[in-house]
């Protein structure tokens, strides 16, 4: 199982255990980044968390040939729960330094794209495995 399946299956364990969108993005952070919860996540964040999930298999336009997309893609999609997707896609793009154009920042607009349907329940947490695996997997 390649790392974009893995990360759809937790998000279907996930969608198991809660409807809550914000509880459901911050446990995907925790389970496929390592993002604590609590105040602590602020410092995972910065860290840029820890690849639970280390692989590919993420669509091409994703692609930026290291193992850690999955990584990127569940926090910043947490992050958009914790600090808001705004400021996390400012975030990424200045700090982080990942031009919108290139695929670390496509895959910033899907997570943030992903994390707000979420919240504004656009997207039921049921349907999220799905969402991902047909804009996000190979």
């Amino acid at each position: 199982m390649d790392a974009c399946a893995k990360l759809v299956r937790v998000v279907e364990l996930i969608a198991i255990e809660t409807s809550d969108p914000r509880r459901a993005l911050v446990a995907l952070g925790t389970a496929a980044a390592g993002i604590r919860t609590g105040p602590l996540a602020l410092i995972d964040l910065a860290r840029g968390g820890r690849n639970h999930f280390p692989g590919r298999g993420m669509a091409s336009e994703f692609d930026d040939d290291s193992d850690g997309q999955a990584r990127h893609f569940a926090g910043i999609a947490t992050s958009a729960a914790r600090v808001g997707p705004t400021l996390t896609r400012w975030l990424s793009i200045v700090v982080g330094r990942d031009a919108p154009s290139s695929p670390d920042g496509k895959l910033t607009d899907l997570a943030v794209e992903f994390a707000r349907a979420l919240l504004r329940g656009d997207l039921a947490t049921a349907d999220a495995a799905d969402w991902l695996r047909e804009r996000l997997c190979n």
